[in-house]
């Protein structure tokens, strides 16, 4: 049975420009979960809730204010 694919965590965080540690930072996420995450990891549904919540709503004010082409 296959898995299906993740989210583009990476692609998104990097879109709004921020570190991996920064993010981490912002969550309350000890330092190299989201390495594990962007690399394949599964991520618990609290994390990906919480993660996905994170990154839409930094990526919305982004576009919004015209940062993110």
């Amino acid at each position: 049975m296959h898995n299906p694919p993740l989210p583009p965590y990476k692609a998104m965080r990097e879109a709004i420009g921020l570190s991996q540690r920064a993010v981490e930072r912002e969550l309350g996420w000890s330092t190299g979960r989201l390495s594990t995450i962007e690399r394949g990891l599964l991520p618990t549904d609290a994390e990906r809730f919480e993660l996905l919540a994170f990154l839409n709503a930094r990526l919305t004010a982004e576009l919004a204010s015209g940062s993110v082409a």
